[in-house]
């Protein structure tokens, strides 16, 4: 597992699958990530550059989760609200 910086916040993202969030938040608290800095992502705002997102994977029968760095933004929205417009690099990932 990569070492991220517990001072930045982590989004999760659940893909409107609400029963997931406090599975995956339990998950990240058990590798050391800090409670006060992991948030439910909002479909308005996206996170800032540096920041992370932990997005649980497929979608609607999520088998793993994947942690990422915001490294950028980019115009051309490549999924759904403010989050299609973020460049993400992928730091690892763990079953779901």
């Amino acid at each position: 597992m990569t070492a991220i910086n517990a001072n930045k916040k982590i989004y999760v993202i659940v893909h409107g699958i609400r029963q997931n969030y406090d599975k995956v938040k339990s998950m990240l608290i058990e590798k050391q990530l800090n409670e006060e800095k992991i948030a439910m992502a909002s479909l308005e705002k996206a996170g800032e550059i540096g920041e992370y997102v932990a997005m649980t994977w497929p979608p609607m029968a999520a088998k793993e989760v994947i942690v990422s760095e915001i490294v950028g933004t980019n115009s051309e929205g490549k999924g759904m609200g403010a989050w299609g417009s973020i460049d993400q690099k992928e730091l690892f990932r763990f079953p779901f």
